[in-house]
């Protein structure tokens, strides 16, 4: 998302992501003022416009999406795959693989497009050279989206060098609310703080339906896990009730053998989960090695099921399971440990 969004974008007030939208003038003390927030001092702005027009190539035509930029954010150039990075200013872009094959477009050549600036005037025609390719498996993009210098679309929409559509922040961490708060305050009365979660609520909704899908299955295994150890605990202290009966016998208080029967269960449960983790990392590291679970990159955004090695939040969940697991042996323990004695002894 960050790669064409940015963590973050300034555009007119209540203004949605769109080529029709009109441009904006920010004063080099604005900004200054925003540059020097302390909370973006370690990523870079840009300042971006946006044009829709209609490609045309080898008998072909498709709609397309330019983003111009006053230089190339390094969040793009990391997508290249063929050719080189465009060389601005000039009518070089960058264009997808899949803008590539449906134009039947190849590095350094070059091709048109018509745009409108005017319902009552002709189309404007311009033609670019492909200077490089770039594939990010968003589909969504990949299909429509060029980069060009913000120059270009400037001319086109008869713009002066300082206006601009929206000023894209890329930086090394993701925005917050507050921090939007924080930068909203400073900036003019026409201009307004959007971040990606802002300008495309359902793609994250979706995204977050993952996190809780993964949030249901995880209380689902843990509940299944408690459920075994309980009924663990119960054949065990069946096991062992003739060893009970007698340290009942010698006057060992319930609390006492509740406590025990707890200590000798809890190294069962620090071995499962030792072996059960040495098993988990294992699984992720092969798979983030060399990926061999595969996904439909159209469907999931990506090629292969990703690996994050999130050691807090790995040591939070085996802490978690390690409680729920001897939190739930607590009470069959604690039932089992008020047999009498004379009976468990009678019966051997």
């Amino acid at each position: 998302m960050a790669t064409f969004h940015g963590e973050v974008q300034l555009r007119g007030y209540q203004q949605v992501l769109s080529s029709d939208a009109e441009a904006l003038f920010l004063s080099p003390e604005d900004i200054q003022r925003i540059e020097s927030q302390p909370s973006f001092a370690g990523g870079q702005w840009f300042s971006a416009s946006f044009k829709a027009g209609m490609a045309s190539a080898n008998d072909q035509m498709l709609g397309a999406q330019l983003m111009g930029f006053d230089a190339i954010p390094p969040r793009i150039t990391e997508q290249l795959v063929d050719g080189r990075l465009p060389i601005w200013p000039s009518n070089e872009v960058l264009i997808s693989t899949e803008i590539a094959r449906q134009l039947q477009l190849a590095v350094d050549s070059s091709f048109e497009v018509y745009f409108s600036r005017d319902p009552s005037s002709l189309p404007t025609l311009r033609y670019y050279t492909v200077a490089g390719l770039y594939e990010t498996g968003l589909q969504e993009w990949d299909a429509t989206m060029m980069f060009c210098h913000e120059r270009q679309i400037q001319k086109i929409n008869r713009w002066e060098p300082d206006q601009h559509q929206a000023w894209v922040y890329y930086g090394d961490h993701s925005i917050s609310a507050a921090e939007s708060a924080t930068l909203r305050e400073i900036l003019p009365l026409d201009w307004d703080v959007y971040r990606p979660r802002q300008d495309f609520p359902q793609l994250y909704q979706w995204l977050d339906l993952f996190d809780t899908n993964t949030w249901i299955l995880g209380i689902i295994l843990t509940l299944v896990a408690a459920f075994n150890s309980a009924v663990v605990v119960f054949i065990r202290v069946i096991e062992r009730r003739k060893a009970l009966a007698i340290l009942r016998t010698m006057g060992l208080s319930s609390n006492r053998l509740t406590s025990s029967m707890l200590a000798l269960f809890s190294r069962s449960i620090i071995f499962g989960v030792i072996a059960g983790n040495s098993l988990a990392l294992l699984i992720l590291w092969a798979q983030s090695t060399w990926g061999f679970l595969p996904l439909d990159a159209e469907t999931y955004y990506v090629n292969q099921v990703p690996v994050s090695w999130n050691w807090p939040g790995f040591l939070a969940a085996n802490l978690l399971i390690f409680i729920a697991v001897l939190g739930t042996s607590i009470l069959p323990a604690k039932i089992l440990s008020k047999f009498h004695p004379s009976q468990v002894l009678r019966m051997q």
